[in-house]
């Protein structure tokens, strides 16, 4: 029995001391800038520049199906799948557009323009810019699932009709953190934005 409870509290350190290391990363991965243009009630309104994204169109609506499949593509590029056995830095958050089809982004280093980029190996990866945006975003915590992904697509659109804000009827979620990772986990779901601009200095 004594070796049993040992056994047991090791592979609990070992658990422990891994996911802090993995947070540590994670928190170390370069992420993309935006500008915060107004925070709300449980939200916020950010504008993003433009930017460069490697990408890939999955034929299928659910975040649970495709997930893993995008992630294996894209991954596959930044990590030498390229025209010229190119490493490429990871950048946070993996970006989903949900819809009808699901197009799933890295986003590539502030320092890298689309030109200067070596072709993807999958004929299913494409680089291309990713046009400026403002749009209004919710943060949660845990894992994503469709479930979770619609309730929060459904709370923010209920905040920002509270507020009278127009917007598109879609969303595209954001993911911060690796799926090895169990703990401090940072997800969001983004809603563009049609009016926002019209109203700034009403809602700030």
């Amino acid at each position: 029995m004594k070796y049993i409870i040992i056994t047991v509290l090791v592979l609990i350190t070992a658990i422990v001391v891994s996911q802090f290391y993995i947070s540590r990363g994670t928190n170390d991965t370069n992420t993309i800038e935006f500008e915060t243009l107004a925070y709300k009630n449980g939200y916020q309104i950010r504008k993003y520049s433009e930017m460069t994204v490697a990408s890939t169109e999955l034929d299928n609506s659910s975040y649970s199906r495709v997930s893993s499949q995008g992630f294996r593509k894209i991954a596959s590029y930044i990590f030498g799948g390229n025209s010229s056995s190119e490493q490429i830095a990871m950048t946070s958050p993996v970006q989903m557009e949900m819809g009808s089809k699901t197009t799933m982004s890295f986003f590539m280093p502030g320092n890298k323009d689309a030109k200067d980029l070596p072709t993807p190996n999958l004929k299913d990866v494409y680089i291309n810019v990713q046009p400026s945006k403002t749009v209004a975003v919710i943060e949660f915590s845990g894992w994503a699932s469709d479930k979770v992904l619609e309730q929060q697509f459904n709370l923010l659109k209920e905040k920002l009709d509270a507020e009278l804000i127009a917007y598109e009827d879609s969303f595209s979620f954001l993911g911060y953190n690796p799926p090895y990772q169990l703990f401090n986990r940072k997800n969001e779901v983004t809603i563009p934005l049609i009016t926002f601009q019209k109203r700034i200095s009403s809602i700030n």
